[in-house]
């Protein structure tokens, strides 16, 4: 299980190194560009909740091997693209291939293990796989410079041929729920409104306000998603149960975990773009500038888990947004002086954040769901997630764009929207969660 989150958390920020490699290699305009980071977060976001419900269908087990053999395919197309569009159809082949399986997995977890260890199990699945998600650009820097961008996607096939190997060894049981019937309005309101208004939102930051076309599509997007809540609000059997948000301590922890996936997705790609871009570090330095994020969210994961065990979520990740909200305000002042020793702080305390408070607040979403429901719960709450880290992304480019041509000041706005997002997070963090996670 660990394997296939590692595999999604790499591809998510390894780009970001590779990216400007592959634009002269495949010639990119900046549309091609912005999708082939976009376009696997998008068909993410806006298949992940489907593919929870498609998990509790047909086992869990059976739909995560379905996925990491899709995800090994969808990597060897990009490896072997010959052109710009071919590379961006790949990598949303990729993304639903991963929207697949990562349901899959983290309801795996949780099922195995008792209440008192979920928080160290959870810990390890998910500390292991932010190790990936952290690493990405250092791993992405040194392959890119010592063999070429390709290998960054090879490196994908023997770690899924791995993972399935693995789940055929272990003679794992995969567990269906009760069949319910599928609303197929409601999968097309789904699958049409969640493009539409996240293309839509990332042309207007591309092209600016005046983007006429960019703008209905927002709108049809954000209408779409709209007729799709309050159908499944009224359905007997909805096709994704949107009940299990009234649970509020769920869906607050949902909430932060798409906080969190904003601030770290536009941290690993334009990160590493400003140190590339403005400051002239080689691809492999813009990795290992990386690293002050890195260390600290892999110390203090561990410790995060052994206390949402003991206490409960509200302390760790109390802890971890306070951190967090301290890391990007930090960040932005490194960016706008051009000081990487002032980013590299703000690194560190943003990644212990991160280390505090996603891996107890993940274990939280999951544990308040109904077992037979845990698959579903796990693809809302990763759609959450996904839809951080695309409207991250999308807004991340509009506050660049919109605001000043200077690349420096461009990326510093950015990460000021970054503290802003984390300032919100603290404010949900403090109102809804708390200490007490129910038995059932």
């Amino acid at each position: 299980m660990t394997g296939s989150l590692s595999m999604i958390m790499l591809d998510s920020t390894l780009l970001g190194v590779a990216l400007p490699s592959i634009q002269r290699d495949l010639a990119f305009d900046d549309s091609a560009r912005a999708w082939s980071v976009n376009g696997y977060l998008l068909a993410m976001a806006s298949w992940v909740a489907l593919g929870g419900r498609i998990g509790d269908w047909m086992g869990r087990i059976n739909a995560f091997r379905l996925g990491m053999l899709g995800f090994a395919l969808a990597s060897v197309a990009c490896a072997l693209a010959p052109s710009a569009w071919v590379f961006v159809t790949a990598r949303v082949m990729q993304g639903v291939c991963a929207a697949t399986m990562q349901p899959a997995s983290s309801a795996i977890v949780i099922d195995i293990y008792p209440p008192t260890q979920r928080g160290r199990a959870m810990a390890t699945y998910a500390g292991i796989s932010l190790l990936f998600l952290a690493g990405g650009p250092l791993i992405g820097g040194a392959l890119v410079q010592i063999a070429s961008w390709h290998w960054c996607f090879w490196l994908n096939v023997p770690i899924a041929l791995g993972s399935i190997a693995l789940t055929l060894t272990l003679d794992m049981k995969s567990v269906r729920s009760a069949k319910r019937v599928t609303d197929w309005i409601s999968v097309v309101l789904l699958l049409a409104g969640t493009p539409l208004f996240v293309s839509g939102l990332q042309e207007v930051g591309i092209r600016g306000v005046d983007a006429g076309w960019a703008w209905i599509q927002l709108l049809v997007g954000a209408g779409s998603l709209a007729l799709f809540a309050r159908r499944q609000s009224r359905l007997i059997q909805p096709t994704i149960d949107l009940r299990l948000f009234r649970d509020r301590g769920l869906l607050a922890c949902a909430f932060l975990l798409f906080c969190f996936q904003f601030i770290n997705v536009g941290q690993g790609i334009y990160g590493s773009l400003y140190l590339q871009s403005v400051l002239g570090f080689t691809p492999l330095e813009a990795g290992l500038g990386t690293l002050p994020l890195l260390v600290p969210a892999l110390v203090v994961i561990h410790f995060a888990g052994r206390m949402y065990d003991r206490r409960g979520p509200r302390r760790p990740i109390m802890i971890g947004v306070c951190f967090v909200l301290a890391g990007t305000i930090i960040e932005t002042c490194g960016i706008f002086a051009m000081s990487y020793p002032i980013l590299a702080i703000g690194m560190a305390v943003l990644g212990t954040g991160c280390g505090f408070a996603m891996s107890p607040a993940n274990a939280e979403s999951l544990a308040r769901a109904p077992a037979s429901q845990r698959g579903e719960a796990s693809g809302l709450v990763q759609m959450m997630r996904q839809f951080g880290a695309t409207i991250g992304i999308a807004l991340f480019v509009l506050a660049m764009y919109g605001i000043n041509r200077s690349a420096a000041n461009e990326i510093g706005f950015g990460f000021a929207l970054h503290a802003i997002i984390a300032l919100v997070a603290l404010g949900v963090a403090w109102r809804f969660v708390h200490s007490s996670t129910p038995t059932t």
